[in-house]
C-alpha cells in the first residue's frame, strides 16, 4: 500500500504481534487472496488526472454506452452512499435493483464495528432489503473473525483468557464478549484496547469543525501505550456523519497513540485485507473488473486504488459534500474535488453525484 494521509492500516498491521500474549492478532484473509490479486495490479487502470463524470452507473455497465468492458462486480460503501445512517436512498435501492436484475455480484463494503450481519439488518429497517446484496462485509466484521481465532488458539493451548478494555461504543452495542474476550474496567488488567464505533456526542451543526479526542480519552491511552498494550480498532473511520450529526471516528485514535509510542492494527478500508475479503466475497480474481463506489477519498477510494479497482466517488452526501459542490445553487465543482485530491494525494476515476442508475 502506498503511503496517504490517513491510510496507515499497512504500516502498522504487523505491529501488534509482539505486543499479544502468547499469540499475536493476524489477517487470515490476505494470505489466501493477496498472492491473485499482485499480478491483476499490473494490469489495473492508469493514474487518472481529472475524474470522469457520470451521470449513473449506467454508464459503466450498459455495455450500449460504449464504456467497454462493464465491471463484472460492485463493491458498495454503506454511509453516505446507501445511507445517511437514518434512511436509505431510494435511487441507490433502485440501482442495486438494476444491478441484482443483470447477475451482477454485489458486496456491501463498511467501516463500521458492527458485523455484516447485524448491519445487513439494520439497513432492511431502513428500507434497503438483504436480497440486494451478495455479501456484507465491514471492519468490525474482520476484527470478530481475528480475535474469536485468536481466542480460540490460547484456549486450544491451555492459555489464559484475552483481556480487554474497551473505548468508544458502537450503536446496538458491542461484540467483544461474543469473540470470547473477557472485558475489563482498567488498563492495568487488559492485554489489548478494544475500539469500537464513535466517541462522544456526534455535532449536528452545518459546517462542524472536526471533533478530537477528549482529555480523558488521551490520558487513557497514554496509560495504555506505557502498558504496551496493542489498540485494537475495529473502524478506519476518524469521522462519522450520522443523520447529519458529525461524530469523532474511532479510527482518529490510530495517529494519536502511535505518536505515544503505542502500537495499532485497524481493521477496515483502506487496508488490503477489507477489498482482498470483498473480492473473495463477489468471486472476481481481477480487480481491475470490479467497480468500488464510495464518498471518501482517503478509505474506500485509496485502498481500492492500491489493489486495481476502479473507482467512483460520489460527491453529493458523506464525508466531502461539503467541500465539493461549492458552486453556484451547491453543484460540483471539479477545482474544489481536484485540491481536495491533491491534499488526499489519490484521485478517483468516476464521480457521480449521488448512486443511481
Amino acid at each position: 500500500m502506498s503511503r496517504r494521509d490517513g491510510a496507515g492500516v499497512a504500516e502498522t498491521a504487523t505491529a501488534i504481534q509482539p505486543a499479544l500474549r502468547p499469540r499475536s492478532v493476524r489477517s487470515a484473509v490476505g494470505a489466501s487472496v493477496a498472492p491473485a490479486l499482485r499480478p491483476a495490479m499490473a494490469e489495473a487502470p492508469a493514474e487518472p488526472v481529472e475524474a470522469m463524470a457520470l451521470s449513473g452507473l449506467g454508464a459503466l455497465f450498459d455495455p450500449a454506452s460504449g464504456a467497454g468492458n462493464p465491471p463484472l462486480a460492485a463493491l458498495v460503501d454503506v454511509w453516505g452512499v446507501l445511507t445517511d445512517g437514518a434512511r436509505a436512498f431510494v435511487p441507490a435501492i433502485e440501482a442495486l435493483k438494476v444491478l441484482r436484475a443483470r447477475g451482477v455480484p454485489v458486496a456491501l463494503v463498511s467501516n463500521t464495528s458492527r458485523r455484516g450481519g447485524e448491519l445487513a439488518r439494520l439497513l432492511e429497517g431502513q428500507g434497503l432489503a438483504s436480497d440486494l446484496h451478495d455479501a456484507v462485509i465491514t471492519g468490525g466484521g474482520l476484527a470478530f473473525g481475528h480475535l474469536s481465532a485468536e481466542v480460540a488458539r490460547r484456549r486450544a493451548g491451555g492459555g489464559d483468557d484475552l483481556r480487554c478494555l474497551i473505548v468508544g461504543t458502537q450503536p446496538g452495542g458491542d461484540w467483544a464478549r461474543d469473540a470470547g474476550l473477557r472485558c475489563v474496567a482498567s488498563v492495568d488488567e487488559a492485554d489489548l484496547l478494544l475500539g469500537f464505533g464513535v466517541l462522544g456526542q456526534g455535532d449536528p451543526r452545518p459546517g462542524a469543525p472536526p471533533p478530537a479526542p477528549d482529555i480523558a480519552v488521551r490520558r487513557l491511552l497514554r496509560t495504555a501505550a506505557r502498558s504496551g498494550l496493542p489498540l485494537i480498532l475495529t473502524n478506519a473511520d476518524t469521522s462519522v456523519r450520522i443523520a447529519g450529526a458529525l461524530h469523532l471516528g474511532i479510527g482518529a485514535l490510530a495517529p494519536l497513540y502511535q505518536s505515544l509510542g503505542g502500537t495499532v492494527r485497524i481493521y477496515g478500508k483502506p487496508g488490503a485485507d477489507m477489498f482482498a475479503a470483498a473480492l473473495d466475497a463477489v468471486g472476481v480474481a481481477d480487480p481491475g473488473r470490479v467497480v468500488m463506489i464510495g464518498d471518501t477519498l482517503a478509505t474506500d477510494i485509496a485502498g481500492a486504488r492500491d489493489v486495481g479497482i476502479v473507482t467512483v466517488l460520489v460527491t453529493g452526501a458523506g464525508s466531502h459534500a461539503d467541500e465539493l459542490h461549492v458552486g453556484a445553487g451547491g453543484t460540483f465543482c471539479a477545482e474544489a474535488l481536484a485540491r481536495l485530491a491533491r491534499r488526499a494525494r489519490v484521485m478517483p476515476h468516476h464521480v457521480m453525484e449521488a448512486m443511481q442508475w
